[in-house]
């Protein structure tokens, strides 16, 4: 038998018990992984929520921005019908017009050294003219149709922007950019000024052109341009557009717009025309033409008036008019169109889904009372797309914009046209910013869920980016008490003057005083500025002539307005204020009395105006 070597180990047999091998030791769990693993499995779904937080944080955010502007304009409003002097150098020269109107005397006669009327026409002297009945002739009835109008026109922007919506969140947006553009208009939402009246009709003229149906409501339309026409003449300016877009829309309502409009506003301009000699015509429609151009605003107005503020609502306007609301389009979704392109009929039914967009877009048109359709897909892999239809109602905007904008732009372009020509250009971009937000979201609905809170996240900081541009500094505008104590020592100099005195930068001071007012600075200026013909001449004559014949007690003069008549005939008695600190308007043109002119006379040194 041979036998096996003492070096090899035998094989067991096979039914013979194996013995264990030499144990391995367990691997212990850790208590810190397990807390770990806790913490994380409590975590996670937070931080995946952290972008629909971020989305709801950037929509809190942005509203109280918006929110905020609206009441610190609300505020100023409030603290502007207060106060009893000038806010700006033409306030009281408009009050003294108003007071013309309601007196029943014609506001357009021949200029003369007594009256000169400014470039407006005349609704908002009436309609103010009206509240004075009620609540006296002044500042705070003057300011209190400006006030209130500017108020309307805010609720009116949200109003337009969330029945196209349907979103309150997108209103409130344009309502606060609107009111934030308050220090781009130099403050002029609230003084008594004709702007904030106007915008208010343009405002509730496209309102019933876009949502009206019906032949009555054409002729509505037509007639709130009428009047926004017979407060400034630049409404025929976006009249024009608007009537091309609705005959393009659907031309029997368009042509009845389009003629209602003309008739009503060429029959107002002949019937005010003849009532008042030709000079409604000579002032409200000749004399501004003649005024020269300013070069520079042809690019200036809309990089330095437009874009540097508010290039985020530029941008915004821009995407709504232009680009299709389906621009961003997800795998996912061209997957599941191409598949239920490919499925045949019930089937290709079956699997259509309610997608976001369409539902809002239903809504849309339903919150319009529109026939409007829901645009079409872009094909497969397209970036944009742009309607072809003018049904859509961007198109609408996109008119209304270029008669608003135009409007404003053909008001910066003439010498004298101040940042408060460019408000209905401001309402349109604030309206264009609201739609512009609603819709780039929900174009955004189609991507997949992370991909949409960061765009709608980027979107709002956008927005909110809007917002910090806009901010002001409110004590900038508000009047301080030490200014309203100067003008009562203002007053009391000339109440102490014996006869009339003349502030030509002023007048509304001598009313105050008692006296009688006389033709204002800038109304002067927009005659003789350009000649003015022989009305300008004459004119030129008449003032020459009272300052030469020494017709008044006194003049208090803060500019080189006929400076050197008033040195040969009168000589200069002294300052108005030692505090070169009050009284000076809180917006537009920075004029207030510096000098007080005493007759001469021979051997005699004239009356004596007590010194403060």
């Amino acid at each position: 038998m041979t036998q096996t070597s003492p070096d090899v180990a035998p094989e067991p047999a096979p039914d013979e018990p194996q013995r264990a091998g030499t144990p391995t030791a367990l691997a212990v769990p850790s208590p810190w992984g397990a807390r770990a693993a806790r913490l994380l499995a409590r975590v996670l779904p937070w931080i995946e929520r952290l972008p629909r937080f971020a989305v709801v944080f950037l929509r809190v955010v942005v509203a109280l921005a918006a929110a905020g502007a609206i009441g610190t304009y609300l505020v100023l409003g409030i603290i502007h019908l207060r106060f009893p002097f000038e806010i700006e150098w033409m306030e009281g020269g408009l009050v003294d017009e108003i007071r013309r109107a309601l007196a029943g005397q014609k506001l357009y006669v021949k200029p003369t050294v007594e009256y000169v009327p400014f470039l407006y026409a005349p609704l908002y002297f009436y309609v103010a003219a009206a509240f004075s009945k009620v609540l006296g002739v002044g500042f705070f009835s003057a300011r209190l149709v400006s006030y209130l109008a500017s108020i309307a026109g805010i609720a009116l922007i949200a109003r337009i922007v969330h029945r196209e919506t349907g979103g309150k969140h997108a209103a409130l947006l344009a309502a606060g950019v609107y009111a934030a553009t308050y220090p781009l208009s130099a403050g002029f939402f609230d003084i008594a000024r004709v702007d904030s009246l106007f915008v208010l009709l343009l405002l509730a003229a496209l309102y019933v052109a876009r949502f009206g149906r019906s032949m009555s409501s054409a002729v509505g339309a037509a007639a709130l341009f009428t009047l926004a026409l017979l407060t400034k003449q630049s409404a025929s300016v976006i009249f024009v557009p608007v009537a091309a877009y609705l005959v393009l829309a659907g031309w029997r309502r368009g042509l009845v717009f389009a003629a209602s409009g003309a008739a009503m506003m060429v029959g107002s301009v002949v019937v005010l025309d003849r009532i008042h000699d030709g000079w409604f015509w000579w002032f409200v429609f000749w004399l501004p033409r003649q005024h020269p151009w300013v070069e520079r605003m042809w690019v200036d107005f809309w990089i330095e008036d437009l874009m540097r503020p508010l290039s985020v609502s530029c941008l915004l306007a821009l995407f709504y008019v232009m680009v299709d609301r389906r621009v961003f389009s997800s795998g996912d979704a061209r997957d599941a169109r191409d598949a239920r392109a490919a499925a045949p009929g019930d089937a290709r039914r079956a699997a259509e889904p309610a997608d976001a967009l369409r539902v809002a877009e239903a809504d849309g048109a339903q919150l319009r009372g529109t026939d409007a359709a829901v645009p079409s897909p872009p094909a497969p892999g397209s970036t944009f797309a742009l309607s072809l239809s003018f049904r859509d109602g961007r198109y609408f905007y996109l008119f209304a914009a270029a008669g608003m904008l135009g409007a404003s732009w053909a008001g910066r372009l003439h010498a004298g046209g101040w940042p408060n020509v460019i408000m209905p250009g401001f309402a349109i971009l604030a309206i264009l910013f609201g739609l512009g937000v609603h819709a780039a979201i929900v174009a955004a609905s189609q991507l997949s869920e992370p991909r949409r809170h960061r765009l709608e996240a980027f979107l709002l900081v956008l927005a909110a980016v809007q917002f910090a541009c806009l901010a002001y500094d409110p004590a900038r505008y508000a009047p301080k008490s030490l200014d309203a104590k100067a003008g009562e020592h203002l007053l009391d100099k000339i109440r102490k003057v014996e006869g009339d005195v003349f502030i030509p930068a002023h007048g509304h001071l001598a009313t105050l005083a008692g006296k009688r007012p006389y033709a204002h600075e800038m109304a002067v200026a927009d005659i003789l500025g350009i000649n003015g013909g022989p009305a300008g001449a004459d004119l030129r004559a008449d003032i020459e002539k009272a300052i030469l014949q020494k017709r008044f007690g006194a003049i208090f003069s803060d500019t080189d307005f006929y400076k050197k008549e008033i040195q040969q005939a009168y000589r200069l008695e002294g300052k108005v204020f030692e505090d070169k600190k009050v009284f000076w308007p809180v917006t537009g043109f920075r004029a207030r009395p510096e000098r007080i002119y005493v007759p001469k006379t021979a051997g005699a040194s004239g009356p004596t105006i007590p010194r403060r």
